[in-house]
C-alpha cells in the first residue's frame, strides 16, 4: 500500500496522547478517512481532527467488549463503506507485579483487551478487508511480545500471543497467495507514552523510574510514522526505538539474556520482590 488517500483506516485506542492518537492524526493528514475509538480521550482527537477538516469518525468502545466492536465496525461500514486499514493499537499493562500478586480477573482484564481484543477487531474486520484491491492488519505487539520481562509476565503473555497471531496469519497469507492484504506486526521498545502511569497497579520506587525511561524513547509521533512507513513499504515486522535490539538480544541469548536484564535493573537501583 504506497499512500493513504481516500483509504477507510480503524485506529483502536485512538484516543488520549498515545501513539494511537498520532498514528489517527497523521493518516488524516495523508488523506485517510479514518474511524477510532478508546475508552477515554476521544475529545482531545475529535479537537484536532476538527482543525484539519478531516473526515472521521468516533466511538467510544470497550475493546474486551466483543458486543461493542461488531458495533462500532457496523458504525464504520454504514459511513464510509468500506474498510482498507485496521490498526489494532488499543492495550494496557498491569504494571509492576510479581506473579503471585495477579489476580485471576487481572489476567482475564489484560487478556481481553490486548488479546481478544485484537482477535475479535481482525475477524470482524477481515472479509471486508479481503474485498479491497490494497489492505493491511497492522497489530502491536512490544518488544515484550519478543524478550520476556519480569514482573511483567500478565503484559508478556498477552504480546507474545499477539506476535503468534500475527506472524501466523502472515504466513498463511503468503501459503495461499493472499496478496492484496498485507500484515504488520508491531514491536515498540521505548516509546514516550504515559502507559506506565496508566497502569492499575504502581510500585513507588519503580513506577516513575519506569515512566522515564520510557521518556527517554521514541516520540509517539516519530512511531506513528514508523508504522505507517512500514505499511506503505510491506514491512512484515517493524520496530520501533530499542525494539530491533531486545529481538536481537532474544535471538543471540534466549536464555542467557535474564541475567543481563538483572544486572540493569540493580544497576538502575530496582529492588527485587
Amino acid at each position: 500500500m504506497h499512500y493513504f488517500q481516500n483509504k477507510v483506516a480503524i485506529v483502536t485506542g485512538g484516543g488520549g496522547d498515545g501513539i494511537g492518537n498520532s498514528l489517527v492524526l497523521q493518516l488524516a493528514q495523508a488523506g485517510a478517512r479514518v474511524a477510532f475509538c478508546d475508552v477515554a480521550g476521544l475529545d482531545k482527537t475529535e479537537a484536532e481532527l476538527k482543525k484539519m477538516s478531516a473526515p472521521w469518525l468516533s466511538a467510544k468502545v470497550d475493546i474486551g467488549d466483543k458486543a461493542a466492536v461488531n458495533a462500532f465496525v457496523d458504525q464504520v461500514l454504514e459511513k464510509f463503506g468500506q474498510i482498507d486499514i485496521l490498526i489494532n493499537n488499543a492495550g494496557v499493562a498491569l504494571g509492576d507485579r510479581s506473579f503471585d500478586e495477579v489476580t485471576e480477573a487481572d489476567f482475564e482484564k489484560i487478556t481481553n483487551i490486548n488479546y481478544w481484543g485484537v482477535i475479535h477487531t481482525t475477524q470482524r474486520c477481515y472479509p471486508h478487508l479481503l474485498k479491497r484491491p490494497q489492505a493491511a492488519i497492522v497489530n502491536l505487539s512490544s518488544s515484550q511480545g519478543i524478550l520476556a520481562l519480569p514482573y511483567l509476565v500478565p503484559y508478556c503473555t498477552t504480546k507474545f500471543a499477539v506476535r503468534g497471531f500475527t506472524d501466523a496469519l502472515r504466513a498463511e497469507h503468503k501459503i495461499r497467495g493472499v496478496h492484496n492484504v498485507s500484515v504488520h506486526t508491531v514491536h515498540p521498545g521505548a516509546v514516550a507514552t504515559n502507559i506506565t502511569l496508566n497502569a492499575d497497579y504502581h510500585n513507588s520506587a519503580t513506577t516513575q523510574q519506569f515512566h522515564k525511561m520510557l521518556q527517554k524513547g521514541t516520540s509517539r509521533e516519530k512511531a506513528a510514522e514508523l508504522i505507517l512507513n512500514g505499511i506503505r513499504k510491506k514491512r512484515g515486522r517493524i520496530f520501533i526505538s530499542d525494539g530491533h535490539a531486545q529481538d536481537i538480544l532474544a535471538r543471540l541469548l534466549p536464555s542467557a539474556y535474564v541475567a543481563l536484564v538483572k544486572l540493569t535493573m540493580r544497576w538502575r537501583g530496582i529492588t527485587f520482590r
